[in-house]
């Protein structure tokens, strides 16, 4: 069977394509969604397989031009012969006896019957004023009260209907006084009147159901259809429009209610609606437990820096930085949530993206170094004492040109540093060479090929920035994973009573710890992303090593839990495996291979 949704002269293109979209998500799985002309109405047989007719919003004039005659004939034959019809906003007015449209205006006045008189009345407009021709200028956010006992046994249980919802409004009607016709039962009304409606003491109706012959009309004077997406939601921060950006908001939040009632009201028509359990469609979009990442700095420079490049290319009224995968949205650290962030977060999750990823910076005038966040924000790793470690090493290593590891971003859980940052070309431009990004949990780590790193708390994950000058020919770029692979195992095995520690490489760039029956495990891995940028490859260095995670597999603090060793902490092993690698990499570029 087929739902037919006219597109044609008349029909507004948006709203052709939300309502598209909405009938594909609520009807697809049952029926085949199939945009048609006006000639299709005229001279073909699509009364054939057709389930329901729909029109879309748009003008209603230039529907009686393009279907009145022919055309509206056979589609009321349709309908009292069984079919169903569904009317939004011009489709509503189309399909009532007689529309009276902003009365007493010259330019835009109609006051005419109309040839399909499916609602047996009057349907009056516009309910509020403002209404506009090809503008969002009047449109508006409204609520909608439920008729709760025309519509409960759409929903899994009565308790789940909603007493109101918000629906996109620009420029539908009314029905007047429904009370009247014994052939229609209204769904909701308008929870405020406009100044038209005073003569409703019901309060006016919205939505109307219509018993038409042996068939049945769905009247909707709203846009339930209408959906924001994250594109919309930017788009009006950038116009740095406030009024748009609200109903943007409204919608977002409301959807969930907007496609439930639908599924509702396409129920009552006896459609095959998709079902509730374990539907995408119809289930709160959650935000996953992404955390912020906590700009920090050994010193002010390394936090200045890379905050006031990216500041700069972030969009100056929303802070928002829209980058090649991802968006970040970077503000102060004792700056409160942004509400508007919050719901764009919401957004993209629905549309399979990842939320927003929030940079917190602190106060940089603060004169104690290292700069970084409190303590209580980051209760998995000590950024304090990873500097105080790094600086530690750097002395007993003698080290004059320390350049990794000084500024780092830093979040309890995230998808991927790895992606993060190899996947948004400004957010990297952005970080120096040495930057680090660590997470304690990673839900989406990366690996080789297309595999992924399981990543759980307790496991030493990060990724670092390396510009590596292409004119370094004595120090060819292919060597640095060795370095790093090197730095990971000499970092641990160097330690005063820990020479002895069975940790091993499997070139060019895997882990193993041996065990006690001689078995060899694999604790972690390296993956390097490059590119080329002004004489530079310029190398994402992504490390994952099970430091302290007792499952999936074994870690390395597991091979000397019992002997007399002490655990070994991530902050002191990332500040080794750091130091390591600036002594390695030195010499590398000083002298080559």
């Amino acid at each position: 069977m087929n739902i037919l949704l006219y597109d044609d002269l008349g029909a507004s293109p948006n709203s052709v394509k939300q309502t598209y979209n909405t009938l594909k998500a609520l009807l697809g799985h049952a029926y085949d969604i199939i945009k048609i002309n006006r000639t299709v109405l005229q001279s073909e047989p699509w009364e054939t397989g057709c389930a329901m007719l729909v029109m879309p919003g748009g003008r209603d004039l230039p529907y009686c031009e393009a279907l009145n005659g022919e055309p509206n004939r056979r589609i009321s034959q349709f309908v009292n012969n069984g079919g169903l019809y569904l009317g939004i906003c011009a489709g509503a007015y189309y399909a009532s006896q007689g529309i009276e449209f902003e009365r007493g205006n010259p330019r835009m006045e109609i006051i005419q019957p109309r040839e399909l008189g499916f609602y047996p009345g009057l349907s009056r407009g516009t309910t509020y004023p403002g209404f506009i021709y090809n503008s969002e200028s009047g449109a508006r956010s409204i609520s909608v009260v439920i008729e709760k006992d025309t519509v409960y046994d759409g929903y899994p249980a009565a308790s789940d209907v909603p007493d109101e919802i918000k629906m996109y409004y620009n420029g539908g009607g009314y029905f007047v006084h429904p009370e009247e016709h014994s052939n229609v039962t209204v769904l909701c009304r308008f929870k405020d009147p406009g100044p038209l409606c005073l003569d409703e003491p019901k309060g006016p109706a919205a939505v109307v159901h219509c018993k038409v012959g042996k068939g049945d009309a769905l009247l909707i004077a709203t846009h339930p259809e209408y959906d924001a997406s994250s594109e919309d939601l930017l788009l009006a921060d950038s116009a740095n429009s406030k009024k748009v950006r609200g109903i943007l908001n409204d919608l977002v939040l409301s959807e969930l209610k907007r496609k439930q009632f639908l599924r509702a009201a396409f129920a009552r028509l006896g459609l095959r609606v998709v079902p509730f359990d374990d539907n995408k469609i119809l289930q709160e979009n959650k935000l996953p437990n992404i955390t912020p990442l906590y700009m920090s700095g050994i010193s002010n420079e390394w936090i200045h820096g890379p905050l006031s490049y990216l500041l700069n290319k972030s969009d100056k009224h929303s802070c928002l930085l829209k980058d090649t995968s991802d968006i970040f949205h970077i503000r102060e650290l004792d700056s409160p949530l942004d509400g508007d962030v919050h719901i764009l977060s919401m957004c993209r999750v629905k549309e399979d993206k990842s939320p927003v990823i929030e940079i917190l910076y602190p106060d940089t005038s603060y004169p104690v170094e290292p700069i970084c966040p409190p303590s209580s924000m980051t209760p998995q790793f000590n950024l304090v004492e990873y500097y105080r470690q790094l600086t530690q090493k750097r002395i007993a290593h003698q080290e004059d040109t320390p350049q990794f590891g000084n500024g780092l971003l830093y979040a309890e859980v995230i998808d991927s540093t790895q992606t993060m940052i190899d996947r948004n070309s400004t957010f990297l431009a952005g970080l120096p060479t040495g930057y680090l990004c660590l997470a304690s949990t990673q839900i989406a780590g990366r690996g080789r090929g297309r595999n992924s790193w399981i990543s759980q708390s307790g496991a030493l994950q990060f990724s670092m920035v390396l510009r590596h000058n292409v004119h370094l020919r004595h120090a060819p770029v292919v060597f640095i994973q060795y370095i790093v692979a090197l730095s990971i195992v000499e970092s641990i095995r160097e330690r005063p009573g820990y020479e002895d520690v069975p940790l091993r490489l499997k070139w060019p760039n895997d882990i193993y710890v041996e065990t006690g029956n001689g078995e060899q495990k694999k604790v972690g891995g390296i993956l390097i992303s490059s590119s080329f940028a002004s004489d530079d490859f310029v190398l994402v260095i992504g490390c994952g090593l099970n430091l302290s995670n007792h499952f999936p597999t074994v870690s390395i603090n597991d091979v000397f839990r019992d002997s007399s060793l002490a655990p070994l902490s991530a902050e002191d092993v990332l500040a080794g495996i750091i130091t390591k690698f600036e002594v390695y990499y030195g010499h590398f570029c000083r002298d080559g291979i």
